[in-house]
């Protein structure tokens, strides 16, 4: 892989941008995960002109002569370039000098603007082949504190199954439910859990939460054209929106956003869905009735202080549920016991 370090002041960067040479959004790129706090601190670091870690672009010219500069790390600082430029952000309260306090650009006077283009940032041209690109950016990467695991698999592959999660994502069924949420969707939790839904279809069983598990199904299905995968897309995709599609006709009863829009009872309503023969599942307003009804008993135990009083024919199998919701709730056996707990309550066995 080839390297070109040089230094460039932000006026190229902006001049970049002007001329739409400038890609802050490649594939392999991550979400922005910057609070306004970082880009406050960014921007008091250019003012007091200290050095700031490099920017790594990757250059490509296409055929007729054109460049774009695609960025591989660094898109943070690039973005809090530019929107301070367009007035979008503000120097902080904390800055030091009282001439530069809560200013926005527009409010610099020239001095103070030339002070802002005239800051060095070190640039390193990469040049890796194509099948490269993901792996650099996920090894400058690897080691940064702000970033999650979700974070290093966007950034890390480009394949089947990252692609079908970030868009099965984008259905609305996931905000209406509270699985996607501005907060979650930030740092990719979002991504993560329905990654781990989705799991449960592709490999017909529950999983219990594993970092390395998830990595390794994101690796296999990374490549469906692989030999040794054996995985019928077609099905998969039938069986998912027979999923979604039923919970979205149970949570017309509100029960969903009632009990289950924490990952444990989600996770759980998901996997009854999607495990339990077709033939055995109640018409979604039965179940959703049958839902309501179990997880009203779990809550009362919930609630419970004093064990003595609990109503005695609830304690078993709602029991069981209200325990293994406790303590390491995304293990495979709390998992497990919660399902065969719901499972049981809902076809009263």
């Amino acid at each position: 892989m080839e390297r070109r370090p040089t230094m460039q002041d932000i006026t190229w960067f902006l001049d970049l941008h002007r001329q739409g040479q400038l890609d802050l959004d490649p594939p392999y790129q991550r979400r922005s995960v910057w609070t306004p706090t970082d880009r406050e601190y960014f921007l008091d670091t250019i003012f007091k002109n200290y050095p700031c870690p490099a920017i790594f672009l990757h250059k490509e010219t296409d055929d007729v002569g054109k460049t774009t500069y695609h960025v591989v790390d660094g898109k943070q600082r690039l973005q809090t370039i530019l929107m301070f430029k367009d007035n979008e952000v503000s120097i902080g309260k904390k800055f030091g000098d009282v001439n530069f306090v809560g200013k926005k650009f527009e409010d610099l006077s020239p001095d103070q603007k030339k002070r802002f283009w005239d800051y060095v940032i070190i640039v390193d041209f990469v040049n890796p082949n194509s099948g490269l690109i993901n792996e650099v950016f996920d090894r400058l990467n690897r080691n940064a504190r702000n970033l999650n695991e979700q974070e290093l698999r966007h950034a890390k592959y480009d394949g089947w199954f990252i692609n079908e999660v970030e868009k099965e994502a984008e259905n609305g069924f996931w905000e209406i439910v509270k699985i996607s949420t501005k907060t979650k969707s930030k740092r990719m939790k979002d991504i993560q859990f329905i990654s781990e839904l989705l799991m449960v279809i592709i490999e017909k069983k529950i999983i219990g939460f594993d970092q390395n598990h998830i990595d390794t199904i994101y690796a296999k299905y990374n490549d469906l054209s692989n030999p040794e995968v054996v995985f019928e897309e077609d099905s998969y995709i039938s069986e998912k929106d027979r999923i979604r599609n039923y919970l979205n006709e149970v949570e017309k009863e509100k029960v969903i956003t009632k009990w289950a829009i924490t990952a444990n009872n989600f996770y759980t309503l998901w996997s009854l869905v999607a495990l339990l023969n077709v033939d055995e599942l109640p018409a979604p307003k039965d179940l959703a009735t049958k839902y309501n009804s179990f997880m009203e008993q779990v809550n009362e135990i919930t609630e419970q202080t004093d064990p003595t009083k609990l109503d005695k024919n609830i304690v078993g199998t709602v029991y069981r549920y209200y325990e293994n919701s406790r303590g390491a709730s995304t293990d495979l056996k709390q998992r497990t016991e919660r399902l065969n707990a719901l499972k049981n309550g809902i076809l009263q066995r």
